[in-house]
């Protein structure tokens, strides 16, 4: 099997990873700090530790890392916790996944305020930075979605300057790096109010963990509430960040295998692997009659690619590699709806995903370049 589906989830994980997910689950795998008695106070300093290094990834703070199951959750949490009120309105990019497009639908059932898509151009795939701040002063944003890195098409989007605009009017500014984090990390948070990670994805960790940073002091309702194995007379949530955000029991299992993967990340240069082998992919791609590659034209993505073949659906082509070559890709609209108006790609039912990882090679490159020659030929 040839596996370039790592925009899902990355496979395989380092080994040091997969043995510390058995170790935990063997010796660890315990109420952390819910127990006076060493193995629980030693799971809650792991967790503890965790939180540090992963904050040190962009030199910030072990206290401002919120655990959660997945960037699913972490968005709902934050969507859900952000007082909206009616007339509001929230923004968008064309590429946002619908772990914030659906939550953001669900509560416009609630209150009424307006969801607006940033304007891009099409030939640049630039923000339109003029337009946007006119449309901010008409218009002044409560909040604002970007993804760092599109799941579609791995374009990097150029957040910061969006982020300033909007921060003239005091706007929530929520940046997704679940397809960035641990490889790729923001440098400017300076306008950032909450970043998202995904410990299955570029963290190499395992499904079961994910979160997000509060990088900022405004106030986020509680809209999750539990246990915390603190303060358990007071029957409201801590007020305590993190803790009042963290209901339920810590899957320690999950996050001691984040840590060594943090670990691992930190000694490996996994960045520029991925970088040359996607250029090396690219390149090749490129010369296949009939193939359609959707790139931002300055060549600006990172792990991720999107292709069409002519006179082939997009699941039909990822079948063929499936079946015939043990390639696994994915194809579909993959669970972001706007972008593929932004890329003219409905006409093949969305796009064949090609994402690869640290641990593909330029023979994974090689097999499927000639699966695809083989097929356009035919």
């Amino acid at each position: 099997m040839i596996y370039l589906d790592n925009a899902a989830t990355t496979y395989p994980k380092p080994e040091e990873v997969y043995k510390a997910l058995d170790n935990a689950n063997r010796n660890l795998a315990f109420n952390a700090g819910r127990g006076e008695y060493k193995q629980s106070k030693e799971a809650f300093d792991l967790i503890e530790d965790t939180r540090v290094e992963l904050a040190s990834l962009i030199h910030r703070n072990g206290n401002e890392v919120i655990f959660t199951s997945s960037a699913t959750e972490s968005l709902n949490l934050i969507i859900n916790g952000i007082n909206f009120t009616e007339g509001d309105t929230v923004f968008v990019s064309p590429f946002e996944h619908n772990a914030v497009i659906r939550p953001l639908k669900n509560l416009q059932k609630i209150v009424n305020f307006d969801v607006e898509v940033l304007p891009f151009n099409k030939q640049t795939w630039k923000p339109e930075l003029d337009k946007i701040q006119n449309v901010f002063a008409v218009k002044h944003p409560k909040a604002i979605f970007i993804s760092h890195v599109s799941n579609v098409t791995g374009y990097v989007i150029p957040y910061e300057d969006i982020f300033a605009l909007g921060g003239k009017w005091n706007s929530i500014n929520v940046l997704d790096c679940s397809q960035s984090f641990g490889v790729l990390n923001p440098t400017d948070i300076s306008n950032v109010n909450y970043l998202i990670f995904a410990g299955h994805k570029s963290l190499y960790a395992s499904f079961g963990i994910a979160g997000f940073l509060k990088l900022k002091n405004d106030s986020l309702q509680v809209v999750k509430a539990g246990g915390t194995g603190s303060d358990s007379l007071n029957p409201e949530m801590p007020l305590q960040t993190p803790y009042r955000y963290e209901a339920g029991s810590p899957n320690i299992v999950a996050i001691a295998g984040l840590h060594t993967s943090i670990q691992w990340l930190k000694k490996t240069d996994v960045k520029t692997k991925e970088i040359v082998l996607m250029d090396q992919l690219v390149e090749e791609l490129r010369k296949i009659d009939g193939l359609v590659v959707y790139q931002p034209p300055l060549k600006n993505s990172f792990g991720v690619i999107s292709v069409n073949l002519n006179g082939y659906s997009s699941e039909d082509l990822a079948s063929i590699l499936n079946e015939d070559y043990d390639i696994c890709v994915r194809a579909g609209y993959h669970c972001a709806p706007l972008v593929h108006d932004f890329i003219d790609s409905k006409e093949f039912n969305g796009t064949v995903r090609i994402s690869l990882n640290y641990f593909n090679d330029k023979s994974d490159i090689d097999e499927l370049i000639h699966a695809i020659e083989e097929i356009a030929e035919e």
